[in-house]
Formats: structure tokens, C-alpha cells, sequence
């Protein structure tokens, strides 16, 4: 069973390490940024960005622009960026959806109604519960 890693885990490992750096205690800092690095790979749920685009069929700068507009959760270790693989998954299953009413004909104007509002109503359940573990 693999245990994931939140991207709030990893904000808050981050703003410690800041926290250590800015009070001169570099060996500490240095401590948090190695397990920063451990906790973010694959075997904990995390990418790169350059496996997302390649998932994804997009280029790399997409992919950090998606994490801007938080369409894919990604976080920043050290000069690195990380992609949650959960969220890949997320993206690529609602292509395949889109993809599957393409197939069987256009959607109805009420499905694509109902498409909208679904990946919307996902969306903001995502962002606030990234709000509440941040707090």
C-alpha cells in the first residue's frame, strides 16, 4: 500500500525550512530540504514535470502553468517541481469522459451542462480542502 504525501505536508516541511534557514541554523534547513526531496517521488504519490506532460501529451511550461491556475496540484522542493499523480490521474480521466461522449455522439447541451458543474463542484471540494489543511 503506498502512503501518500499531501501538498500540505510539503508546505509546511518547506515554510520550516525557511523558517531554519532564515535563523542561521543551515544543518536543520538542510535536514527538512532531504526529507522534502524523500517525501516528494513517485513512491509517495508525486511526479515530475516532466512525467506529467508526457502523461498528459503537453509540454513541461503547460504543466506549470496548470499548477498556477490549480488545475494539476504541484508543489515546489529546492529547484524542482513536483506534480501530485493524483491529480494527473484526475485530469486524464475527465479527457477520457469527454473523449467517450465523443465517441457515442456529441453531447447534449444539458451533459455538457452537467460535465461543467461536476469538474467544478470537484475542483472547489480540491481547493478547499487544501485551504483547510493549510491552516
Amino acid at each position: 500500500m503506498k502512503a501518500g504525501v499531501s501538498a500540505s505536508l510539503l508546505d509546511e516541511l518547506g515554510e520550516l525550512e525557511r523558517e531554519m534557514e532564515s535563523q542561521g541554523r543551515i544543518t536543520k534547513a538542510r535536514a527538512l530540504r532531504e526529507a522534502l526531496v524523500a517525501l516528494a517521488r513517485p513512491a509517495r504519490g508525486w511526479i515530475t514535470t516532466g512525467q506529467a506532460a508526457e502523461l498528459l501529451g503537453i509540454t513541461i511550461p503547460t504543466v506549470k502553468a496548470w499548477i498556477l491556475r490549480s488545475a494539476l496540484v504541484g508543489r515546489q522542493v529546492g529547484d524542482r517541481w513536483w506534480v501530485s499523480r493524483e491529480s494527473v490521474d484526475s485530469v486524464l480521466g475527465f479527457g477520457s469522459g469527454i473523449a467517450q461522449l465523443g465517441r457515442e455522439d456529441s453531447p447534449t447541451e444539458e451533459e455538457s451542462i452537467e460535465m461543467t458543474r461536476k469538474v467544478r463542484r470537484q475542483m472547489g471540494a480540491e481547493r478547499r480542502a487544501a485551504g483547510g489543511r493549510q491552516r
